[in-house]
């Protein structure tokens, strides 16, 4: 090998050594991102028999690398969410939507999606793999991947659903009216109750389509509330929870 052909690879050499480093820095450094998707379904009776639905939100968390833990920063980082409001048609008696919003967050003041895998299957029955050295996970994303590869399925208590509504004119976002979990007869009629509802972790792919159900999500991509507010400051504690909601309590694409 002539003395060129040597200089090219070592240049060559030292240009795969650097990008390694900079690449193994970076991830050790920022972290990693996993994206976990949930299917949430609710099985309903009614007079005429059981009506079911279900729809599938994704939820994606930056989780800080190895060195940025160890030098204090720690918090995650929700970084993507898709996802839509599970609608089931109840025939004559109207039609049932489950949010995307945690009434407990939404009253405190949060805006993230509802993620009922975190409540469902509890951390501490999904550890996971965290590894170790510099490239060592955070435990959140190894319960999130533990997740991901035993794919649990359990019934959720009705205390756990996102909050549930229904609308007095599907074309008129503020008609949206709040249903109780435990008595669907008393916005829908007798003979209407709401079984059971199930959540699972899945591969499958985000719900899509609801704009065929509430077409007024179709003609903006910003979220307004529903519900149009009065001017000036108010208190959390003043609003009812359906004044709280918006359109991407109903269809949500982040980013």
């Amino acid at each position: 090998m002539n003395a060129g052909a040597k200089g090219c690879l070592v240049v060559l050499v030292v240009l795969v050594v650097a990008v390694a480093t900079i690449v193994f820095g970076w991830l050790a450094f920022r972290g990693e991102t996993t994206t976990l998707r949930s299917r949430l379904t609710l099985v309903v009776e009614t007079p005429e028999g059981e009506r079911s639905c279900s729809s599938v939100s994704q939820l994606t968390v930056l989780a800080p690398g190895r060195l940025n833990r160890t030098i204090g920063f720690s918090s995650l980082a929700r970084v993507g969410e898709i996802g839509e409001a599970v609608v089931v048609d109840l025939g004559s008696h109207g039609i049932l939507f489950a949010t995307l919003a945690d009434e407990r967050a939404l009253r405190s003041g949060g805006m993230g999606m509802y993620n009922g895998a975190s409540v469902q299957f509890a951390q501490e029955a999904f550890h996971g793999k965290v590894g170790s050295g510099i490239l060592a996970k955070d435990d959140y994303t190894a319960y999130l991947e533990e997740m991901k590869r035993r794919k649990p399925r359990g019934e959720v208590s009705f205390g756990n659903l996102p909050v549930l509504v229904r609308f007095s004119d599907l074309s008129d976002p503020s008609s949206v009216v709040q249903v109780a979990p435990s008595d669907l007869a008393a916005s829908f009629g007798p003979g209407v109750k709401l079984k059971r509802a199930f959540l699972e972790i899945t591969e499958d792919p985000p719900t899509t389509g609801i704009e065929a159900w509430l077409p007024w999500l179709a003609r903006t991509k910003s979220s307004p509330r529903l519900i149009p507010q009065p001017p000036g400051p108010r208190l959390l504690s003043d609003a009812s929870t359906v004044d709280l909601l918006s359109y991407d309590d109903f269809r949500r694409k982040f980013p």
